[in-house]
This record gives structure tokens, sequence and C-alpha cells, in this order.
């Protein structure tokens, strides 16, 4: 009876049992992997929840807090720029409106001291027309959309953001062991006592005389730059735009700053765009004193059209690098590019103050 009951049994048994056994023995080795990997995660998220009650943000500054989107942890050089003549640097981003409501921009202000990777009082090495100097991020506001932070430097910088000029800055996390670069550019150095005894010691007919040489020479260079800006958008106006539509809406747009780009002291942008910079066609080149035109490639996928702001030794090689107002369609922001004289190029260095229009 016992040999005829095993019979069965292994008679019931499909051939394939082995192989089912180590089928089930995989899902369930899969499930509980799956188990350790969702209690793994589980307990990331409290530790996540711990620290941010940890914190003690207060409910109200809770609640502000997903609105606030802030640059990467690791992010080592931001924009600083010139607004409501205030040098301003930009950390992030700010999906909520808190301008109207005191409450509203307290919390704001409290979880921002707490969540952004930049906290007050952060040194900062910065880069702008007249050199380099060590300046201190502070206090959080929000402008156009952006999370910033007031810039407290030198009294030639708060002097020079209440002028009337446009002033952008390149900021790196200060190293307190590199001493700042200074700017080598003719155009901003200083005269020094030498050369300031010798232009007292002329006589007025003599300063007449100088400046109308300098006013020749000067005229002469924007003649030469005003040509090849006309040369550089008849160029570009041989393309047309492939729709209609944006044909009828073409214009040319050129902007100029003077810097120091090796030989060249001009730096000179022309642009042809149709519609919401939706079709571009832009050059940049430098124009030095004797008329040699080099033309450098613009390397920023983001921002399709430019138009020049300023010009500075941003990163201490010597040549001065290039601020612009970059556009593309419904978007736009302020943007550094790094001009490589040797490569012909202007590569994105850093970029902030955007904007988008939904």
């Amino acid at each position: 009876m016992l040999a005829s009951t095993v019979a069965c049994d292994r008679a019931s048994k499909p051939a394939n049992a082995p192989a089912a056994e180590a089928s089930r023995a995989a899902k369930s080795g899969a499930l509980d992997s799956a188990a350790r990997q969702s209690a793994d995660s589980a307990v990331a998220m409290a530790a996540v929840r711990d620290t941010a009650s940890a914190r003690r943000l207060s409910p109200a500054a809770d609640s502000i807090a997903p609105y606030l989107v802030f640059v990467p942890t690791e992010e080592r050089t931001l924009v600083a720029a010139v607004r409501n003549k205030v040098w301003l640097l930009d950390v992030g981003r700010m999906d909520f409106d808190v301008r109207k409501d005191n409450a509203k921009t307290r919390a704001f202000r409290e979880a921002a001291r707490v969540l952004s990777p930049v906290p007050p009082r952060t040194a900062f090495r910065l880069h702008w027309a007249n050199g380099a100097e060590d300046v201190v991020a502070d206090s959080f506001a929000v402008y156009n959309g952006r999370i910033v932070m007031r810039v407290i430097g030198s009294l030639a910088l708060d002097s020079a953001a209440r002028g009337k000029g446009t002033f952008v800055a390149f900021a790196t996390r200060a190293d307190s062991a590199t001493p700042a670069a200074v700017t080598n550019c003719d155009l901003r150095i200083e005269p020094d006592s030498a050369a300031k005894a010798a232009l007292a010691a002329l006589t007025p007919a003599e300063r007449k005389a100088q400046a109308a040489a300098r006013k020749l020479v000067d005229s002469t260079y924007d003649a030469l730059v005003m040509h090849v800006r006309d040369s550089l958008e008849a160029i570009l106006r041989i393309d047309r735009p492939p729709y209609e539509r944006l044909q009828r809406k073409t214009k040319a747009i050129s902007s100029q700053v003077r810097g120091c780009f090796g030989p060249a002291r001009r730096a000179l942008i022309v642009s042809v765009r149709a519609g919401d910079a939706e079709w571009v066609r832009e050059r940049l080149v430098l124009i030095a004193p004797d008329g040699t035109v080099t033309a450098l490639r613009i390397d920023d996928l983001r921002l399709h059209a430019h138009e020049l702001l300023t010009a500075f030794d941003a990163d201490g090689d010597g040549v001065d690098d290039l601020a612009v107002k970059g556009s593309t369609t419904r978007a736009g922001g302020t943007a550094i590019l790094r001009v490589d004289l040797a490569k012909k190029r202007a590569e994105r260095m850093a970029a902030g103050f955007s904007w988008e229009v939904f």
C-alpha cells in the first residue's frame, strides 16, 4: 500500500518539478530583494524627513519650501549682476509670489536660510569690469522669479552699482590662498604717478590737441566697426526663414562692447532673427584697431540669440570675456561667455537671472 502511494505521488508530479521549484525560489528571492529595497527606500525617506524636521522649519516656512529650487550643491560658479542699483547673486528659482505678503516673505527668508546650498555670509571671488575682489553674499530676496542674495563688497563695487552702466560679474567660491587677479587691460588700468605728472605738465593747447587726436582715432575705429556690422548684416540676410509667417517679422539687432581681446579692442555681435527667436542667424567677431576681424563661434546651446552687455576678465587669463543677454523662444537670461582666442570660440561659463513665459 505504501509503495503504491509513493508511486502515485511520483506519477502526479510533473516532469519539470525541479525547474518549477527553482523558479519559485528565484521569485521568492526577487520579492525578498524588492522588499529589502523598499525597506531601504523607506528608511532613506524617513531619514530625509527626520533631517527636515531637525531643521525646525516653522509651518509657514515649510509650506513655502517646495516652491524653492536652488542651484546644485556642488555648483562653484554663479552669475552676479546689478539690479535696481544693487549687486545681486542668482542662486535659484522661486515658483511662488511672496512680494505682496510680508508673512510669506518672512517665511521665504527662513526657508531660504535653511535650504540654500549657499549659506549667508558665504565668500565669493567676484570678477567684474574693474578686476577681481572678494565679496560676501548675504540676505535673501526674490527678484523677477529668481532667488537672489545681496552682494557686499568694496566701495568701488557699490559706487558702480549706483551708476548708469550695465554690470555683470562672474562669481566663484573664494579661495583665500589665491590672490585676487589684477586686470591688465589697458582700457581699465589707472595711470601711474608718472603718467599723471606728465599729463598735469601739459599746457591747455597740448591737452586739447591730445583730446582731438583721441577723438579722431575713436571716430575712425567706430566707422570701421559700423562697416563690419553692415557687411555682416548683409551676409546674414542672404538666408531667409523657411515660413512666410517668420519672413514678415525679420529684424536685425547688433551690439558691441569695448574690451581687451588680444590685439582687438571691440567685440561685435550681429544677429538677424524672426519671431520670438524662433529663427536666428548671428555672428560674433572681434575687431582690432588695424582692421583685423576675428570670427568666434558661440557655444551656447540653451540661448539662441545674444546681445552684448559688458566685457571683463572672468577667469584671469588676461583676455576679456563677454556678458550677454541671451534669448530663445519664450525664455531668456544672462550668460557669461569665455573667449578662447586659440580655439576662436566663446563658450558658456555660467548663466543666471533666467526667465520664462508660459
